[in-house]
């Protein structure tokens, strides 16, 4: 009995001890394996920043080309022409004849202009009727004024045309006494009487018409 236990210790130790180098093993063959990873790793990066920085830099610029020397041909310089400077020609002396100065002499003296009639001015403002004009007549009594009683006086500006005929009123003026609604009626007569007047052409007149009813009718 003593026996036999012995040698199952002995099995049991025998694989513990093939477990822990299996164990070691594979620790060993794993880090192996990282460091030489990262070995190349690093000798990839350290490459590349080497290819980088040997690309980076710009190749040196080609030399410039030598200058081109240009030949200058002066041109000979255009002679600028003469201005023609024509001769100087003297001319004759004049000699008078005794007919030439005769002939001026015998001229008429010049006549002096003639003296222009003055023109009479129109006068500036209107004019009494009486004393420039012939043929005056009196107007009529409007029919309905006489008949309503309607009495007063009418004072008018007109002008004549260069005939003496009336051309027209400039102004008419009534008196207090002549209610609006005749007045046309008294301007009509006027104008109608105005009409056989003879005046002094182109002139402004004034003439008063007095229309009063009779107190003995």
């Amino acid at each position: 009995m003593n026996s036999i236990s012995i040698k199952r210790s002995n099995g049991t130790f025998s694989r513990r001890s093939a477990g822990l180098a299996g164990v070691v093993i594979f620790h060993a063959l794993l880090i192996y394996a990282l460091v030489t990873g990262l070995a190349q790793g690093v000798v990839k990066v350290i490459q590349q920043k080497v290819e980088v920085s040997v690309i980076s830099e710009p190749p040196p610029p080609p030399p410039p080309p030598p200058p081109k020397i240009e030949k200058v041909v002066q041109q000979p310089a255009t002679p600028k022409p003469q201005a023609y400077v024509p001769p100087v020609v003297n001319p004759p002396p004049v000699v008078q004849s005794a007919n030439a100065i005769q002939s001026v002499t015998s001229d008429p003296a010049p006549q002096p202009a003639p003296t222009p009639t003055p023109v009479a001015e129109a006068p500036k403002g209107p004019v009494s009727a009486k004393g420039n004009c012939s043929g005056s007549a009196v107007p009529d009594y409007p029919a309905k004024a006489l008949e309503d009683e309607v009495q007063g006086v009418v004072s008018v500006v007109f002008t004549v045309g260069a005939d003496g005929k009336f051309n027209g009123f400039s102004n008419v003026g009534f008196d207090g006494g002549i209610p609006p609604r005749y007045r046309s009626s008294f301007k009509s007569a006027i104008s109608a009487a105005l009409q056989g007047y003879t005046c002094r052409g182109s002139t402004s007149l004034t003439q008063e018409f007095s229309f009063k009813l009779d107190s003995g009718s």
